[in-house]
């Protein structure tokens, strides 16, 4: 289950970055990249839930090994590409 987390995080802060730059993407909004991310840890939620079953996975344990993970792996990414990508 953290692995798909991990894999989305990475790209919802690469999703982020590209919201939150100007001249990349015609709409500029760290807002809509925000929720774009919310949208996507809510997909990789049912995905898990779907593959190891609902009983396997409870909230807490989604929480612990799947919300935290993507969250701190997807402002890692996020602030990593602001800082450090020169455009």
């Amino acid at each position: 289950m953290s692995y798909e987390h991990l894999i989305g995080g990475v790209f919802a802060g690469i999703i982020s970055y590209l919201f939150t730059v100007k001249g990349i993407l015609p709409i500029t909004n760290e807002f809509l990249g925000v929720i774009i991310s919310v949208v996507i840890v809510y997909g990789l939620g049912k995905y898990a839930e779907s593959r190891y079953g609902r009983e396997k996975i409870s909230l807490s344990s989604w929480i612990s090994n799947g919300v935290l993970l993507y969250y701190l792996v997807w402002m890692t990414v996020w602030i990593f590409l602001l800082n450090y990508v020169v455009i």
